[in-house]
């Protein structure tokens, strides 16, 4: 497991992630791998959006309107995730959770996922700190 400790007010709050996508249950790993595939080809953040326009502005410039299609594309379905307020990676950091304070959580659909969030989000949980977490378990 990897522990992540965090701090809101003076209490401290301690939070178990698989340490590996390998060691996810079967159906966490297909949950996880299916936000994970979304964050890396769609996105859900302003900086996304503007990696996609950068793409697709790239493609037109080299006559290739087939994948400045694909980008245009994806560009629509990221502002779409950053105006539901709907992040693919934070839902595959919310499935590699498996306790928050001791509390075990075992299931992976989407309203557990956001139950998790909610979870994290109360107790101090950054994005810096997702961003760290979801790195150490890529480089497993």
């Amino acid at each position: 497991m990897y522990k992540v400790e965090t701090k809101k007010g003076k209490a401290k709050h301690e939070v178990l992630f698989y340490d590996s996508d390998k060691e996810l249950p079967y159906r966490h790993y297909q949950k996880f791998n299916k936000h994970m595939m979304i964050a890396c080809e769609v996105g859900s953040s302003v900086v996304d959006y503007d990696k996609r326009m950068s793409r697709a502005i790239s493609y037109i410039n080299n006559d290739d309107a087939k994948s400045a299609g694909v980008e245009l594309t994806n560009q629509r379905q990221c502002l779409h995730n950053a105006l539901e307020e709907y992040s693919p990676t934070g839902m595959a950091l919310a499935v590699l959770v498996y306790s928050i304070d001791g509390v075990i959580y075992d299931g992976y659909h989407e309203d557990v996922l956001n139950e998790k969030l909610d979870k994290l989000d109360s107790i101090g949980f950054t994005k810096a700190m997702m961003d760290e977490t979801i790195a150490h378990v890529k480089k497993k």
